[in-house]
């Protein structure tokens, strides 16, 4: 039985692979994989959202603690065909980066092209001091306009297509990291805890359409009402330009959401574990919603009491997200140490403690 992971061999297979929000079926099926040698069960929803359970030790009925990362990722639109040209909208991308990136066409059939547009001597002065605006980009498959027809329609996903590269150390650069960095996270944790004893249940869930909607984790928290939850997602890295407030250094460890979208007793516990295992960490204070799958997790049945683990990466939104595996690694040891210690003790004590209005009570 092993108790841990390639993270880097992980995390290229989980990046390099196609899942935009609406269609995660690849990446869904190869998470499904990666969880069963790790889980005593695993299954899947109609929304494509993936389990895995882990069960832990003693009597039932246990706790049950649920781990969360969204598997989608962002994503283009084919909006127009343009003769052999593909015009198109995009969701979250940075259009500064789009120019000149290889991309892959989800159409009837998988197409490669390339994202162009007109070169700098077509343009005006003011034009190019400018960002490119997303109507003067296209698409080029390499097909004419007849044969382009045959297998691309308007509504077709786009994706920007980039293998994973390795930096110096253990940095790396790759796409959608936001957040398959978080699921290489979540599956080393669960490798760890096999090999160790924990009297909670672990409900190990990928998540589908965090980046459009969080309906994935809307639906999820539903179909399995946990006791407890943490979400994963990424945090802003230090960078050129980045503010001071808000940004996190890579190797800096796992990063603690702190506010209202989370339980304080669970944000303490996370802290409190951290310190634990010597680990370095960073607080992120969100004063409203977290932009993450935690506020859909938090207010859904009633209500989950909740806390927000991240990892920072650098160029968020970007064909070259870049993280730091030994981020990954930590955060996935304060996440096996934090399901160690979540038993019916710390589950009840989560609950708010009212006064008793009984008739003679002190």
């Amino acid at each position: 039985m092993s108790t841990h992971i390639d993270i880097k061999s992980t995390l290229r297979q989980l990046s390099e692979c196609d899942g935009p929000f609406g269609q995660e079926g690849v990446v869904a099926d190869l998470i499904k994989d990666l969880l069963e040698p790790v889980c005593d069960e695993v299954r899947q929803d109609d929304m494509l959202n993936v389990y895995g359970v882990q069960r832990g030790s003693g009597p039932e009925p246990r706790p049950q603690l649920m781990l969360m990362a969204h598997m989608d990722e962002i994503q283009m639109f084919v909006s127009a065909i343009k003769g052999p040209f593909l015009r198109f909208h995009h969701f979250s991308y940075d259009t500064r980066v789009l120019v000149g990136q290889e991309v892959v066409v989800l159409g009837r059939k998988k197409l490669f092209g390339v994202i162009g547009d007109r070169p700098p001597h077509l343009m005006t002065l003011e034009e190019r001091k400018k960002a490119p605006a997303i109507h003067d980009l296209v698409i080029d498959v390499g097909l004419d306009a007849e044969a382009v027809t045959k297998v691309v329609q308007i509504g077709d996903s786009v994706l920007v297509n980039r293998p994973m590269i390795t930096l110096l150390g253990d940095r790396v650069a790759g796409k959608a990291f936001d957040n398959r960095l978080s699921v290489t996270a979540l599956l080393a944790a669960l490798h760890e805890l096999q090999a160790r004893q924990h009297p909670c249940d672990i409900i190990a869930v990928a998540s589908v359409s965090e980046e459009h909607s969080s309906l994935g984790a809307h639906t999820a928290t539903y179909r399995t009402r946990p006791d407890v939850a943490i979400v994963l997602d990424v945090a802003f890295g230090v960078q050129p330009g980045a503010p001071g407030i808000g940004t996190f250094e890579l190797d800096g460890g796992p990063v603690i959401g702190v506010g209202p979208n989370f339980h304080d007793k669970v944000t303490e516990r996370l802290i409190e574990t951290c310190d634990s295992l010597e680990l370095s960490y960073g607080i992120e204070p969100l004063a409203a919603r977290s932009g993450t799958d935690a506020w859909q997790v938090q207010t859904a049945v009633g209500g989950v009491p909740c806390g927000l683990v991240g990892m920072a990466i650098r160029n968020m939104h970007t064909p070259v997200e870049t993280a730091d595996l030994k981020d990954v690694t930590r955060t996935a040891r304060v996440l096996a140490e934090f399901a160690a210690a979540t038993d019916w003790h710390f589950v009840n004590d989560l609950a708010p403690q009212l006064p008793d209005f009984t008739e003679g009570a002190a």
